[in-house]
């Protein structure tokens, strides 16, 4: 009789099959609930190498989501400051078109308080700081980049302020005779007209007549230059003109006319006498008028521009004041120090302003949006209203309203909107700045796609797929639930049992 046994049957390697499927059935389970193919790197084979570099370069992408996240913010207060600056130079300009005084003279006195207002307001503005970083000193961002505006315009203590820098230029543009620092003298038929050796006051830049009996020479000789106006016979005739042109301290021209007459002389005019002596000295009295009223009206007012131009001047923070008193000697400019005079601005002076301040936003990609206070358009803002603000038109005084006309021409001149074009202006940085989040705009929707496209991949590297890990759960679970039964038949198998 033949016997048999168990071994005849492969039960070892059936329980190990047994065994294979039953952990193959658990981490089909483990992958139902978890969503994910592997619960480790070491599980995912050589998936894992492109799982790791691609979560390196979406990782990349957030980063510089959050770097553009931050930046928009920043453009954001920028451009809302942007706004309100642009707001507040087209009304400046406005009120300069407008013209005169106004019934009774009221902007006399309202013009220069508005001025000091938005003085104030743009200096504050200019200090504006987002989560304590401000916004207008270039890469200088943990201080205030421009000083507090009733220091910058009264001074503090021994340092003078913008008042008295404009009150020292006035004086030194004036002169002691109020001519504008010009000299006017007579030898018989001659009138000489000649400059001060100094850098202040009017400058000679031509004279002409209409007459062919009045000899005049063009600003020349010296230093200083003078020019002269002679007379002879035959004597000039009515209406006959002669016209100087001078340089004012803020570069603007203007010009004299004086016009002869054979009655009695007005403004403007000189009266032919009975030689050429006497109507030269007509001539002189009529010049010395008229040089003093040029000087006490429009000087004054182009003064304080020259005033504001060497005391906002752009240059980091540097600062010319006149070096006096007395101011009518031959004084100078000098630089003002931090000792005695106030210096209105100490961030960063960089040619570059957008460079200062820059962020990554992209491979290969990096936007600039430093801006610094002492950009053109910020400091000829700032000149046009500290100019205004510290002028003074009493109803009483006889030149106020020339004054006013003088300031308001050279206001219109100044925040002229033909200006917005010219490199450092408010519409330019505006224009700039804009630039910079459109393109943080684009890169983030280009970031946005591509971390879509980077997401997709890394789920089809580490997603387990629901319904085909269900559909071999269920397989699985079959042939486990057979290899159960086999091997359990198997396990009782002996002669005795087969020959019941």
């Amino acid at each position: 009789m033949t016997s048999v046994g168990k071994t005849m049957f492969p039960l070892a390697n059936g329980i190990k099959n047994i065994t294979a499927m039953k952990a193959r059935y658990d981490q089909l389970q483990t992958q139902l609930a978890s969503g994910e193919k592997a619960s480790t790197l070491a599980e995912m084979g050589s998936d894992r190498y492109f799982d790791l570099a691609l979560r390196q370069r979406m990782a990349r992408m957030d980063g510089y989501q959050q770097s553009i996240s931050t930046v928009n913010l920043r453009l954001e207060v920028l451009d809302t400051v942007m706004s309100r600056l642009d707001t507040i130079e087209s009304d400046a300009r406005a009120a300069a078109i407008s013209g005169g005084g106004g019934t009774s003279g009221i902007n006399f006195q309202t013009t220069p308080t508005l001025a000091g207002s938005r003085f104030d307001e743009v200096l504050t503005l200019l200090n504006t700081d987002a989560a304590g970083r401000y916004m207008f000193g270039g890469n200088r961002t943990d201080s205030r980049p421009v000083a507090n505006s009733s220091e910058v315009m009264n001074g503090v203590g021994a340092r003078a302020g913008f008042k008295q820098v404009a009150g020292e230029r006035k004086l030194a543009d004036l002169g002691a005779d109020h001519l504008g620092r010009l000299d006017i003298t007579r030898a018989t038929d001659t009138v000489t007209l000649g400059e001060e050796n100094t850098v202040f006051g009017m400058k000679l830049s031509g004279i002409t007549t209409t007459s062919a009996n009045i000899a005049v020479t063009a600003p020349g000789g010296g230093p200083p230059p003078a020019l002269t106006v002679q007379f002879g016979t035959p004597l000039p005739t009515a209406g006959d003109k002669v016209q100087v042109s001078f340089t004012l301290p803020d570069g603007t021209e203007e010009q004299i006319v004086l016009v002869a007459t054979s009655g009695t002389p007005g403004d403007g005019e000189f009266q032919i006498g009975a030689d050429a002596d006497a109507t030269a000295a007509s001539f002189e009295t009529a010049l010395s008028g008229s040089v003093q009223e040029l000087a006490e009206t429009t000087l004054v007012s182009a003064s304080a521009y020259a005033a504001a131009e060497n005391f906002f001047n752009g240059q980091g923070a540097q600062v010319m004041r006149v070096d006096g008193p007395p101011f009518d000697s031959a004084t100078g400019l000098i630089a003002g120090t931090s000792a005695n005079t106030m210096l209105w601005y100490t961030g960063e002076d960089s040619a570059d302003p957008r460079s200062t301040v820059t962020a990554r936003v992209g491979e290969g990609t990096t936007v600039g949006y430093g801006v610094q206070a002492n950009e053109a358009g910020f400091i000829n803002l700032i000149q046009t209203l500290a100019a205004v603000a510290v002028q003074d038109f009493p109803d009483s005084d006889p030149t106020s309203e020339k004054r006013y006309s003088s300031m308001m021409s050279r206001n219109a001149a100044r925040l002229a909107d033909t200006k917005d074009n010219q490199p450092g202006s408010l519409a330019a940085i505006t224009v700039e700045l804009g630039l910079a989040q459109s393109t943080t705009g684009a890169i983030a929707e280009r970031h946005t796609a591509h971390s879509a496209q980077l997401g997709n991949m890394l789920e089809q590297i580490e997603a387990a797929p629901t319904e085909t890990i269900a559909m071999e759960i269920l397989a699985l679970k079959t042939r486990l639930e057979a290899s159960y039964q086999t091997t359990a038949l198997l396990s009782q198998l002996s002669l005795v049992n087969y020959m019941r």
